[in-house]
């Protein structure tokens, strides 16, 4: 048998007609990826430098409280919806009734003006800088996201 990596025939795409995607649509892709570059800030990286700096460590772990919820949005938003079937037990029993979940754009909505909500209402009294800019980074790009997917659905009505 004949066989040899990378052969798989490949689609070709006209070079005439790139994809449309609506301006809305790039501003929605663009909040995305602050929110995601913020999240990413916050739970990967981080601001605390010292181990022994107990404040900014509490700070932290406020921050990714308030994060974590929207990183997990994005991923849902990103990849297949991972959590349609986990409280399912047998593949035959049909007395549990699925609920329809809405978009993950809009469930990411829903989840990003919780967390401004959370980080207006949680972050306060910050004193360091690099905690002041982590909050004021977070709060933008929640912000931001949630300005853009307004025009975006008010568009798409």
């Amino acid at each position: 048998m004949n066989a040899s990596v990378g052969t798989k025939t490949q689609k070709k795409q006209s070079s005439l007609l790139p994809p449309v995607i609506p301006e809305s649509g790039r501003r929605v892709e663009q909040a995305l990826l602050s929110l995601e570059n913020a999240c990413l800030y916050i739970l990967d990286i981080g601001f605390v430098t010292d181990r022994r700096d107990t404040e900014a460590r509490y700070w932290q772990q406020r921050f990714k409280n308030i994060a974590t919820p929207v990183s997990l949005a994005l991923a849902e938003c990103k990849g297949p919806r991972s959590f349609h079937y986990h409280y399912r037990h047998r593949e035959d029993d049909e007395s549990v009734l699925h609920p329809v979940q809405p978009p993950p754009l809009d469930m990411l909505a829903q989840v990003c003006k919780e967390s401004l909500r959370q980080c207006r209402s949680e972050l306060v009294g910050i004193q360091d800088e690099a905690v002041l800019d982590a909050r004021n980074m977070l709060e933008s790009a929640l912000t931001g996201f949630l300005v853009r997917y307004r025009d975006y659905s008010k568009e798409a009505v």
